[in-house]
C-alpha cells in the first residue's frame, strides 16, 4: 500500500509531465507560465489562504494548474474533488477544521507540483 507521500508524487508527476514530455525542447509560452504560476502558488496559500489564494489563480487564468491540483488532491483523498470548481467551492464552504486540513493538504499537493516542475522544465532563463 503506498504512503500518502508516493500517493502525491504520483500525482503529481502524471499531471506535471503531460506538459513537458522528455526530452524538452524549448518551452512554449503556456508551459512558462505554468511553470512560474507553478512556483510561486505554494506561498500564495502561505500569505493569503487557501480561498484566496484559488480565486486570485482563477481571476488570472491558471485553468489548467488547478485542474492539476485538484486531480492530486483528490487522488489523496478528497473523493469528492472531481475539477477545479469543487476545490475552490469546498475551500469557500468547509468549517473551519475541514478548511485547515484541506489548506494543508492542498498545500502538500502544491509543494509536489512545484518539485516536478521544477525538475521537468528546467529553472526559468536569467534565473
Amino acid at each position: 500500500m503506498p504512503t500518502r507521500s508516493q500517493l502525491y508524487a504520483q500525482a503529481a508527476f502524471e499531471a506535471v509531465s503531460r506538459h513537458y514530455p522528455q526530452p524538452l525542447k524549448a518551452l512554449n509560452t503556456s508551459q512558462k507560465e505554468y511553470r512560474t504560476f507553478a512556483k510561486k502558488f505554494p506561498s500564495l496559500i502561505h500569505t493569503c489562504g487557501l480561498a484566496q489564494a484559488i480565486a486570485f489563480a482563477e481571476a488570472k487564468g491558471h485553468t489548467q494548474y488547478l485542474r492539476d491540483l485538484a486531480t492530486v488532491v483528490q487522488r489523496v483523498g478528497y473523493s469528492q474533488v472531481k475539477e477545479a470548481s469543487d476545490l475552490a467551492r469546498l475551500s469557500r464552504e468547509m468549517g473551519l477544521v475541514p478548511y485547515m486540513r484541506l489548506s494543508r493538504d492542498t498545500l502538500t499537493a502544491a509543494g509536489w507540483l512545484k518539485r516536478y516542475v521544477e525538475a521537468l522544465a528546467g529553472e526559468e532563463e536569467g534565473g
